[in-house]
């Protein structure tokens, strides 16, 4: 039996909720598909990159311009957000950001063209970044409502959508299936299911301060920037498993092309696992320490990462650093989401920004480093990263008291 409740409504404190039923089971699952849906549309991507490499003659450099394009249209979309869900609410940004990430996904694949592949990375950029924003402030919305704490769940159907594409990616390449037929069939179902969920998306709530604050200017709290620089370490330490990890074992620890291949897999699902544990932890032991305690697990993998000769060991590692670093990201969205002094959808936006920002800047500076030494003694940035998030969380301890 369908569980439902009315919330009551404040005047003055809530903005268009005069009247609304909230549907806990339903609104969940509905924030969890539509978490699933960024992860899946790049993990497609990325999945089918040869055969869209092959299909449009596309060079190195040209694939490298196509991914630089989809990252610069998205920190426009994550600029843009706050303005655009301000306006009409997150919950139209969420459909119709849907379907474009979706169109340009599949503009992608059936493209035999560069400038017709060009603009299906860009409208995936800005498709998936406010898609992003706008999926966290339904997070933050939720946990407000239910009074509960989902965010790692959620941002565990994320890295989901991630294992599903590569399942199915691998399974349409086995097949010898186009990209575009692979992304229209892998695609298409779970965006009818979210668009026709939509209607258990939440409207959006506004305290006090927060009306007070979108009347006047949008300055930043320092709680709201701290956390972002966190997400920004977090993200770029993720960043440095995806990009460099396969290659640091095949290179540096001399494994085979197999085995580097499970190394982003491993570290995904073991995301995944940890982070549908990672909301009660949070309810038990609190936000602050749970993000602490991940530091200091990731930093322990890290370490293990570049101590271990042995291949497994090394994998492991990285399976460790991955339990570490699941619950730090969704912890520091819903921390910022509920900072009650600006909008959530600027605070998420503000907390994705510099998070996508750390996957633009950091991963390329470990490669520019690995030319000039080595790619060992490059990827030592990320326990830097790690240390210096570690220290963060301590000051952010004193900033939420």
């Amino acid at each position: 039996m369908e569980l439902v409740h009315t919330l009551p409504f404040r005047s003055g404190v809530f903005n268009s909720l005069k009247s609304f039923m909230f549907h806990p089971l339903l609104s969940k699952l509905t924030c969890c598909v539509f978490f699933l849906l960024p992860g899946l549309f790049y993990g497609l991507v990325m999945s089918r990159l040869p055969a869209v490499k092959a299909a449009a003659e596309l060079s190195d450099s040209l694939i490298g311009l196509c991914l630089f394009c989809m990252g610069s249209f998205g920190l426009i979309g994550l600029a843009g957000s706050p303005a655009l869900i301000r306006k009409v609410g997150s919950r139209i940004v969420l459909c119709l950001t849907a379907v474009v990430a979706a169109a340009g996904l599949c503009f992608i694949g059936f493209s035999s063209s560069v400038i017709a592949v060009l603009i299906g990375f860009a409208a995936m950029g800005i498709g998936i970044s406010m898609l992003d924003v706008a999926m966290n402030t339904q997070g933050v919305l939720y946990e407000f409502h239910s009074r509960s704490q989902s965010m790692n769940l959620f941002h565990a159907f994320y890295s989901l959508g991630a294992v599903l594409a590569s399942l199915i990616g691998s399974v349409c390449a086995t097949a010898r299936l186009t990209a575009g037929l692979n992304f229209v069939i892998a695609s298409a179902p779970f965006l009818l299911l979210s668009l026709a969920l939509n209607r258990y998306l939440l409207p959006e709530r506004r305290t006090e301060a927060e009306e007070k604050t979108s009347k006047v200017c949008h300055r930043i709290p320092l709680f709201i920037l701290v956390c972002a620089v966190m997400a920004l370490l977090a993200y770029a330490a993720e960043g440095s498993v995806g990009e460099w990890g396969a290659l640091y074992l095949t290179t540096v620890k001399e494994a085979s092309v197999g085995i580097g291949a499970l190394v982003y897999g491993i570290f995904s699902c073991v995301t995944f696992a940890a982070r549908l544990v990672g909301d009660p932890l949070r309810k038990e032991f609190g936000e602050i320490p749970v993000i602490i305690f991940g530091s200091v697990i990731s930093f322990v993998g890290m370490v293990g990462v570049l101590s271990f000769s042995s291949v497994w060991l090394v994998l492991i590692s990285y399976a460790i650093m991955g339990l570490g670093l699941a619950p730090v990201v969704p912890t520091l969205f819903s921390m910022a989401g509920k900072n009650g002094k600006i909008p959530a959808a600027a605070a998420t936006s503000t907390v994705a920004f510099m998070a996508y920002g750390g996957l633009l800047i950091v991963p390329p500076s470990i490669g520019w480093l690995a030319q000039h030494t080595n790619l060992h003694e490059a990827l030592f940035i990320v326990l830097g990263l790690i240390a210096l998030m570690f220290s963060l969380a301590l000051l952010l301890r004193k900033l939420n008291k």
